[in-house]
């Protein structure tokens, strides 16, 4: 055991697994931590490369490029993209002047999945869904997203502000208190 443990922390270590858990005041169990890629080429490689090797093998990477990993690249640039809006998170606190130490990241329970977690230090959690399919309606986002601001854990009663992150978010034409980022804002 001992071994795994030290292979896991080198691994770590050198940034190609990171250590994941669910973000709120209080601090992580045991059980809810996960360990995941953190290197994007090795996702990848896992994700579609190894499992079809036989297949590249004898069909050829043309072939499974077309009939295993292009119909599943939008879901795959799902999670990367949730990955990106997690990173642009300081990036927009520094644009918005927010000086209180902050940390990053997601929240995840049994009945909920929250992308996109900024705890603050100064009273303040930003909740945040992150879309990259195209959004058809703008209130059915911010709707999905209050039913999970809802089952959000806040022990310290924060106030929680709400984030959409969107490929190409639509026109927001009246203030309901959530703040659309689009993927141009992000990394224009």
């Amino acid at each position: 055991m001992t071994g795994f443990i030290g292979r896991q922390a080198e691994l770590i270590e050198l940034g190609y697994v990171e250590r994941r858990y669910p973000l709120t005041d209080k601090p992580p169990s045991a059980r809810s931590v996960r360990y995941d890629l953190a290197d994007p080429l090795l996702r990848f490689w896992f994700r579609f490369v190894f499992p079809s090797t036989s297949y590249i093998r004898h069909m050829g990477a043309e072939r499974a490029l077309r009939d295993l990993i292009r119909p599943h690249l939008d879901a795959w640039f799902g999670l990367c993209f949730e990955r990106l809006c997690r990173e642009a998170l300081p990036w927009l606190y520094r644009r918005e002047g927010v000086t209180a130490a902050f940390e990053v990241g997601e929240y995840w329970s049994k009945s909920v999945r929250i992308d996109v977690v900024g705890l603050r230090n100064d009273g303040w959690t930003d909740l945040g869904e992150c879309k990259w399919g195209p959004v058809r309606s703008r209130r059915a986002v911010e709707s999905e997203l209050e039913a999970k601001v809802r089952d959000y854990p806040n022990p310290r009663g924060s106030t929680i502000g709400r984030r959409i992150f969107a490929r190409q978010p639509l026109a927001v034409s009246e203030d309901t208190g959530v703040r659309w980022h689009g993927l141009e804002e992000l990394y224009g």
